[in-house]
C-alpha cells in the first residue's frame, strides 16, 4: 500500500507526507473497528454492535455493504491498486503484514515486545529507546475522532492503558538514569489524562524533589491528596505516603519497591576553595549526598553486545577485593561506554560518590593532571576559581583530592590513560574504593603494582553490530536489506565507533541509497568514516597515533602480520621473517599486544583487526615498501 494508518490518536490515513484525519462517519468507526482487530475475521454482527450498539435498524445486513463500499473509495484514493479489505462469509477483515509500519498499533506492539526484552536482559537504556520510540506514536488517546460508543467503551480504555503503561515506564527509567531534568511537566501531562493513577504522582513529586523544587513537590502530594479523597474517597497508597515522608524529612528519594530506581542523592556547594588549603574534610556521620544525572555519566542511547561484559565487570568491582579494573581494546571498541555503563550499574553501593576523569579531549588532544584533578574536585562540590586548574600547583590539587576522597568508599572512572603513571596518583586511597581505568593500551605496572584486573574488549559479532546499525538508521533497514546491513557492519570491522559513523554518514546522505552507500564503504572506509567526525582527529588518525606510538620494530612487526592472511599468521613464521633477535622479538610482540595492535584469533595465530590493517598498511606504504626492499 502506499499509505499507512494511524489510529493512536485520531484516525488518520497517511499518504505521501500528507495527514488525513477521517471525518466522524459510520464509514470510519468500520475501518477503526477492522484496524483494532486487524488480520482476524470481524463479524457484520460485531460491526452493528460497533456501529449502532443494541439498537441496530432492521436493514443494517443493506447498510454496512454500503458503508464498506465507500470505504473502499475512500482508500483507493490513495492507492488504486490496493485494497486490503477481504469479504468474507458473514464478514470482513483488513489485512496488514505484522512486520510492516502501515498500522501505528502494530509498530507500537512491536517496540512494546522489544522493550520488554531488553528488560529482561537488563539493557534498560535500549529499553527506554524503545519505549520513547512507542509513545512518540501516540497522537492523543485512540480513535478520539470515532462515533462509537461500543469502542469507547469496550476497546480503546484497554489500548489506551497500554499508551500509560509505557509513559509510567519511562519515567521510572528516566529517574533511575537520573535524567529527570524536565520530567515533572511531562508527568502532569500523564496525571491530566488519568489522575487517579498514583505512581504518576509518585514520579511527580520524586522529580521535583530530585531537582531541589522540594516545595512545589509538597504542593503536588496536597494536589492528589485531596484529589484521592474528595474525589474517590480513598486515602493515598502506602508507598505515596512514605514518599511524601521522606520528602518531608530530607531523606534521599528512594522509588517504590518493584520499581526500576536507583537511590539518587545530592549535595550542596560547599564554600569556595582558592588552592591555599586543602577543603573542609567530610563529616564524621554518613556521607553528605552527591547529585549524580546524565551529564555525570554520559551515556549513549543505545549499546548492544556488551551486557555480558557489564556483568562481569559489575561482579569484578563489587564482588571482589580487585582495587583497579583496567578496560583496554583497540581504538573505538567502545572502552568508555562500558566502562560508563559498569560506573552507572554500581552506583549505589559506594556512597562516597561516582567520579569520571577524562585525559582524552573529543578533538584527540590531551588534558594535563592539573585539569583533570579540578574536574574531580567540582564533581565533589568543590568550589574552584577560574585560573584554579593553571595557578594551583599540582601537589596542591592532588592533596585536595585525596583528602575529599580519604574516608568515602568511591568509584572512580579514569578514562583514556595513556600510561600507568598518569592515573596512579588519582587512585582513591580508601580500601573500600574502586576505581575502573580504560586505555588502549594494557598497564601492566597497574597489574603488576596496584592490583588491577585487565578485560580486554573485541569488537561487536556482526549480529550486535548489526542491531547497533539498524537502530541508528532505522530498524526497517534491518527488514528490507539485512546482507546489506552486514556488509555495512563488516566493513567496520564490528567496531562500535565505526559502525556509528557509519550510521551517521548514511543518516546524513540521504541521496544514496543503502546499496550504494554500503559499496562507497567498501572501498574507501576511512573517507566515508572520517566525513562523519566533524573533528580533526577523526577515526583514520586516533589508528595511526596508535601505531606510531610504538617502536619501530613493532611496526615492521606489524606490518609483516597485516601482510598475512585474514585468519591470522603464526608466530613462528612471524618470528622466522623478523631481522632482529628473538629477545627482540618478544620485546615488539609484547609491544603490540599492549597497544591493542594485535590480537589472538586462534590457536598460536595472531591477527590484526581489518579497519587497523587497511589504514596503517594504506597510510604507512612508504615504510612498507622500505621495509620490502630493505631500505
Amino acid at each position: 500500500m502506499n499509505y499507512r494508518f494511524e489510529i493512536l490518536g485520531p484516525a488518520t490515513v497517511v499518504s505521501d507526507g500528507e495527514d488525513v484525519v477521517l471525518p466522524s462517519t459510520k464509514p470510519s468507526a468500520i475501518l477503526a473497528s477492522l484496524l483494532l482487530k486487524c488480520n482476524s475475521f470481524v463479524s457484520l454482527e460485531y460491526l452493528k454492535y460497533a456501529l449502532w450498539g443494541e439498537d441496530a435498524p432492521a436493514n443494517a445486513d443493506v447498510t454496512l455493504p454500503t458503508y464498506i463500499l465507500r470505504l473502499r473509495r475512500l482508500l483507493r484514493k490513495y492507492d488504486r491498486d490496493a485494497d486490503p479489505i477481504t469479504t468474507m462469509p458473514r464478514g470482513y477483515s483488513i489485512n496488514i503484514p505484522a512486520n510492516s509500519d502501515s498500522l501505528d498499533l502494530l509498530v507500537f506492539r512491536r517496540l512494546v515486545e522489544k522493550g520488554s526484552a531488553y528488560r529482561s536482559s537488563g539493557e534498560v537504556e535500549n529499553e527506554r529507546s524503545a519505549l520513547v520510540r512507542a509513545e512518540k506514536l501516540w497522537k492523543g488517546p485512540a480513535l478520539s475522532n470515532i462515533p462509537s460508543e461500543t469502542l469507547h467503551r469496550e476497546e480503546t480504555p484497554s489500548l489506551n492503558d497500554q499508551w500509560f503503561d509505557v509513559l509510567e515506564r519511562r519515567f521510572t527509567i528516566d529517574l533511575t538514569l537520573g535524567d529527570f531534568e524536565g520530567l515533572a511537566p511531562q508527568v502532569r501531562q500523564a496525571i491530566t489524562h488519568r489522575p487517579e493513577r498514583e505512581r504518576y504522582w509518585e514520579q511527580l513529586i520524586e522529580a521535583l524533589y530530585r531537582s531541589g523544587r522540594t516545595t512545589e513537590a509538597l504542593n503536588e502530594y496536597r494536589k492528589v491528596h485531596e484529589y484521592l479523597t474528595t474525589e474517590l474517597g480513598i486515602e493515598p497508597r502506602q508507598s505515596l505516603q512514605e514518599l511524601h515522608l521522606q520528602v518531608l524529612r530530607q531523606a534521599d528519594v528512594m522509588p517504590p519497591s518493584g520499581g526500576a530506581g536507583e537511590a539518587v542523592t545530592l549535595i550542596p556547594r560547599s564554600r569556595r576553595w582558592t588552592g591555599t588549603e586543602a577543603p573542609a574534610p567530610p563529616p564524621d556521620k554518613d556521607p553528605v549526598p552527591r547529585r549524580s544525572g546524565p551529564n555525570h555519566l554520559p551515556l549513549s542511547p543505545d549499546f548492544f553486545g556488551r551486557c555480558e561484559t557489564v556483568e562481569s565487570l559489575v561482579e569484578e568491582v563489587i564482588d571482589t577485593d580487585t582495587p583497579v579494573v583496567v578496560v583496554t581494546g583497540p581504538p573505538s571498541v567502545g572502552k568508555t561506554e562500558t566502562a560508563l555503563r559498569t560506573a552507572k550499574r554500581c552506583e549505589d553501593r559506594f556512597s562516597g560518590g561516582v567520579y569520571l576523569a577524562r585525559f582524552d579531549r573529543p578533538d584527540g588532544t590531551r588534558r594535563d593532571r592539573p585539569s583533570v584533578l579540578c574536574d574531580l574536585l567540582r564533581q565533589a562540590g568543590v568550589e574552584l576559581g577560574p585560573e584554579a586548574g593553571r595557578a594551583t600547583h599540582e601537589a596542591r590539587l592532588l592533596s585536595a583530592w585525596q583528602s575529599v576522597v580519604a574516608d568515602r568508599p568511591c568509584l572512580l572512572v579514569v578514562d583514556g590513560v595513556r600510561h600507568s603513571a598518569e592515573s596512579v596518583p588519582l587512585l582513591p586511597p580508601s580500601s573500600e574504593s574502586r576505581a575502573l581505568v580504560t586505555s588502549r593500551n594494557a598497564l601492566p605496572r597497574l597489574i603488576a603494582f596496584h592490583g588491577a584486573r585487565l578485560h580486554s574488549l573485541a569488537p561487536l559479532s556482526r549480529n550486535h553490530a548489526v542491531r547497533l546499525l539498524s537502530h541508528i538508521i532505522g530498524e526497517e533497514a534491518e527488514v528490507r536489506g539485512p546482507a546489506v546491513l552486514q556488509r555495512i557492519a563488516d566493513a567496520c570491522g564490528g567496531l562500535p565507533g565505526a559502525v556509528r559513523l557509519a550510521g551517521a554518514k548514511f543518516v546524513s546522505t540521504p541521496h544514496l541509497a543503502l546499496e550504494e552507500f554500503a559499496t562507497l564503504l567498501e572501498d574507501s572506509p576511512f573517507e566515508q568514516l572520517s566525513a562523519a567526525s566533524e573533528s580533526e582527529f577523526s577515526l583514520r588518525e586516533e589508528f595511526l597515533h596508535c601505531f606510531d606510538e610504538v617502536s619501530r620494530p613493532a611496526q615492521r612487526l606489524f606490518l609483516g602480520l597485516a601482510a598475512g592472511e585474514h585468519q591470522g599468521v603464526a608466530a613462528r613464521e612471524l618470528y622466522a621473517d623478523f631481522p632482529g633477535t628473538a629477545t627482540e622479538f618478544d620485546q615488539a610482540l609484547g609491544e603490540l599486544y599492549d597497544a591493542s595492535l594485535i590480537h589472538h584469533c586462534g590457536t598460536d595465530r595472531l591477527g590484526v583487526y581489518r579497519l587497523l590493517r587497511e589504514v596503517v598498511t594504506t597510510s604507512r606504504a612508504p615504510l612498507a615498501a622500505a621495509e620490502e626492499t630493505g631500505g
